[in-house]
């Protein structure tokens, strides 16, 4: 059985590409992180961090809202736009004994597309109709 390297245990090693890093204060002492990032496959992903700071608002940690982040969070942290980070989740799996899986299986696309094909379709048909009308009143009006 031939399996790749990413593969191992259900995709425990990851790579991530940060698009954008936001950071906000939510109350007193408490803010989060958002950062948009994508993995390997072009699959986005937005990862949120509770964040604790001090009087000052410098974090002082940063806790993953879902406990199975804690090794993607941890590695996102010190990173900004355009970093990229390579995360082997099997270590952490292993010690909180989580099976491997997918974290998220890839939607259908033709779900989530197909609203704009049928408005694209419809904004041209509409076009074309104005352009025919148009066309017919000049043709009626001049002879």
């Amino acid at each position: 059985m031939l399996i790749k390297v990413g593969e191992q245990l259900g995709y425990m090693i990851k790579t991530f590409l940060v698009h954008a890093v936001k950071a906000t204060q939510t109350s007193p002492g408490k803010g989060q992180i958002v950062w948009l990032v994508t993995d390997e496959n072009r699959v986005p992903r937005k990862v949120v961090g509770i964040t604790d700071t001090d009087d000052q608002g410098v974090v002082k940690a940063i806790k993953p809202i879902y406990n199975r982040e804690s090794p993607l969070v941890e590695a996102l942290t010190p990173l900004v736009r355009g970093d990229l980070v390579t995360v082997d989740f099997r270590p952490f799996n292993l010690t909180q004994d989580y099976e491997g899986r997918i974290a998220y299986e890839r939607l259908d696309d033709g779900n989530r597309r197909f609203l704009i094909p049928r408005l694209s379709k419809l904004a041209a048909l509409a076009t074309l109709s104005v352009a025919l009308g148009i066309a017919l009143v000049l043709i009626y009006h001049y002879l």
